[in-house]
Parts: structure tokens; C-alpha cells; sequence
């Protein structure tokens, strides 16, 4: 099921694409549309990387892999304030530990809050993504 996702999200980004990409299976999904369908996709990563082409995938958004393939690389706050809060960005992808019913994603904790089964790292920059990107997968 999760190649099955992977694949389908690749097959809906076009080569115009701006996508802000996230760690995991929507790096994976932007990264084999910029190999097959979409050469000339824009991959943006939360770190600030613009254009970048990895050879390998990132194992996190301060992968070393990231910068050395960008056009360029920016300050986080110039990503969001610029890129992401300025509509530039056609496509975001967010990853999920659970989603509800209605889309909402749990960032938080698996399990009571106050003795949670799993904890889990948090939104970082998603609520942004969620509300600047044109379109979110």
C-alpha cells in the first residue's frame, strides 16, 4: 500500500510543478516524477533547498545530499515567508503517523496525551504547508 501511494502521487505532479516536499514517501512520490514524468519539476525542501535533483534519497531535510544538488539554498524564514506564504508553491506533501475521517493529521501523540503509546515530533512546518500550498497530497 505504500508504494501503491508513493506511485500515485508521483503520477499527479506535472513537470511545472512547485512542490514543497517532506521527508519519506513525498520525497519519494516528487522524486520519481523528476525521474520519469516531470524532469523539470521545482523541489523544495523545508530546509531551504530550491531545485534540488538528489541522486540518493534524503534521510532528513538537513541531509548534506540536499544542498549539493539545489540551484540554491535560502534561509528557513525566506522558504516560508517568500516561497511558502507567498503562493508560490503549486503542490505540498504531508506525511502522517494517523489521519482522521476528515483529514486531520495527529502530530502529537499515539495514546493518551499524558501517557502516550507513541510520541511523535510534532507539526514542524505542515500547518503552513497546509494553508499556503495551492493544492496539498
Amino acid at each position: 500500500p505504500n508504494e501503491m501511494m508513493t506511485i500515485a502521487a508521483s503520477r499527479a505532479l506535472k513537470n511545472d510543478d512547485v512542490c514543497f516536499v517532506g521527508i519519506g514517501a513525498p520525497s519519494a512520490a516528487c522524486n520519481v516524477a523528476r525521474l520519469t514524468h516531470a524532469p523539470d519539476i521545482t523541489l523544495i525542501y523545508e530546509s531551504g533547498t530550491i531545485g534540488t535533483a538528489p541522486d540518493v534519497l534524503p534521510l532528513s531535510i538537513g541531509d548534506g545530499e540536499l544542498c549539493e544538488t539545489a540551484v540554491t539554498t535560502v534561509a528557513v524564514p525566506e522558504m516560508f515567508r517568500y516561497w511558502l506564504q507567498g503562493g508560490r508553491i503549486s503542490k505540498g506533501f504531508l506525511g502522517a503517523a494517523q489521519l482522521d475521517k476528515f483529514g486531520n493529521i495527529n502530530t502529537t501523540v499515539i495514546g493518551d496525551y499524558f501517557h502516550p503509546k507513541t510520541r511523535l515530533p510534532g507539526g514542524g512546518g505542515a500547518p503552513e504547508i497546509a494553508t499556503s500550498s495551492k493544492e496539498i497530497y
